[in-house]
């Protein structure tokens, strides 16, 4: 019979474990948006203005993507300052972003160049599909991931966090629109670069990316749930231990 000894205590250094949950999640999802974009049909909402500037600009994507995201940040400082939140509450949050930001720029622009070396510049429509479809699974885990270690959150996704409140919205609607308006610029700015020549970066993957990385990540989040024990320093045998001894109990 087990006693209370056998019990596996959870480890101190839960946000340690936490953190490199997230910056795997942030290696996951720098990749996944070079896989998407890779696919020429269109790229994520939230990368889509990114990725029309990074067309017409001596800039990569992930240089883009790093910019824009440093904005968002000043944003987030700007709306805690100006609201009831108290700086003290979110300044480690805020910290945290930053090498963030460095991780998934790097990463993007990373796996974009090394998808040049396998995959030839002008790829088949029905691998742009594949590309698309594995890159939003990948997303979609990589946002599981991020839920599940419960510790930071990537720029665009804090910033509806602090500014819903301000407008009395649901995190969900400011979400929605917050990507119409990104691709509704990218649109935009497209058709004013090209002469109205063209619309880039928006297109059959972006909706796809969109209406598929909810529900995929709805799907993940149960099986991501039981990664849980490796957060707190706890083994999945020791978890199989603490059960028994429930049982024993009884």
């Amino acid at each position: 019979m087990h006693t209370k000894s056998d019990y596996v205590k959870p480890s101190k250094n839960r946000n340690l474990q936490a953190l490199r949950f997230i910056f795997f999640s942030v290696v996951l999802q720098g990749c996944s948006i070079a896989f998407i974009t890779y696919a020429n049909i269109g790229t994520t909402p939230i990368s889509s203005t990114n990725f029309v500037l990074s067309l017409h600009t001596p800039y990569t994507l992930g240089d883009t993507t790093f910019i824009f995201n440093i904005l968002l940040i000043l944003l987030q400082l700007m709306l805690i300052l100006m609201g009831e939140e108290k700086l003290k509450d979110h300044y480690v949050k805020l910290i945290i972003q930053i090498p963030v930001c460095v991780v998934f720029s790097f990463m993007i622009d990373l796996s974009t160049d090394l998808l040049t070396l396998v995959l030839p510049e002008n790829v088949t429509y029905a691998l742009s599909w594949g590309l698309v479809i594995f890159g939003t699974f990948l997303l979609a885990l990589a946002v599981s991931l991020s839920v599940t270690a419960n510790v930071a959150m990537v720029p665009g996704e804090y910033f509806i966090k602090l500014f819903h409140p301000l407008v009395h919205k649901t995190f969900s609607f400011v979400k929605t629109f917050f990507d119409i308006f990104l691709v509704s610029t990218a649109v935009l700015l497209s058709l004013f670069l090209t002469n109205f020549g063209a619309v880039e970066g928006v297109r059959e993957g972006t909706l796809y990316a969109a209406l598929l990385t909810g529900p995929t990540v709805h799907l993940l989040l149960p099986l991501c749930a039981k990664l849980n024990p490796l957060l707190n320093g706890t083994s999945f045998e020791g978890v199989e231990d603490n059960k028994n001894v429930k049982e024993d109990e009884k």
